[in-house]
């Protein structure tokens, strides 16, 4: 495995470049002026030498949680639910993680258990955006967290906050995807 000193810094910088992003799409939603462009310029130049340094590293992805990963929709779900069920963003949230660590002690013996209430936990977190995003949102943020929690295995290893990180990398890229059907 890699050592984590030489991951961090590519990774830091990926997930800082993904906020500028969203925060970009924000400035320009509310101001519409030429730098915003310069600034998403600036952001893409970044990311790709991000990209450009980090695949001359050596590095291998493990593909083997994707019946955990399966479980980042029922966390989103269940989640949603709750809230429009009337319940407060954070119970909602704590609920459903409180469950998905029950279901861990529940099947104590069962090592695939063990594994879903971070999949749970990350999905929860997907469903704490704006209430008024719709299930076909939630659906969308889910697919793309999905996804990188199926291959965050070897690359967030040891990185705190990934559950969070990846749920918001999710619902960016959905929120990116909304905006530019949006314009079509």
């Amino acid at each position: 495995m890699k050592d984590p000193k030489r991951i961090f810094p590519p990774l830091l910088l990926l997930f800082a470049s993904i906020q500028c992003l969203f925060l970009g799409t924000i400035i320009f939603e509310r101001a519409n002026h030429l730098e915003v462009g310069l600034f998403v310029l600036v952001f893409l130049l970044v990311l790709g030498s991000h990209f450009q340094t980090y695949s001359s590293q050596r590095f291998t992805v493990e593909f083997d949680r994707w019946r955990v990963a399966v479980w980042v929709f029922f966390g989103s779900f269940a989640t949603f639910g709750l809230r429009n069920l009337g319940c407060d963003t954070v119970i909602a949230t704590a609920a459903v993680g409180l469950f998905g660590g029950l279901l861990e002690l529940g099947f104590k013996s069962n090592a695939y258990f063990r594994q879903v209430p971070s999949a749970i936990y990350c999905g929860a977190f997907i469903s704490m955006t704006n209430l008024s995003n719709d299930a076909g949102f939630i659906l969308l943020s889910s697919v793309f967290t999905c996804l990188i929690f199926f291959v965050s295995k070897s690359i967030l290893h040891g990185v705190g906050g990934r559950l969070g990180t990846m749920a918001f990398i999710g619902v960016v890229m959905a929120y990116v995807v909304q905006y530019c059907v949006a314009l079509l």
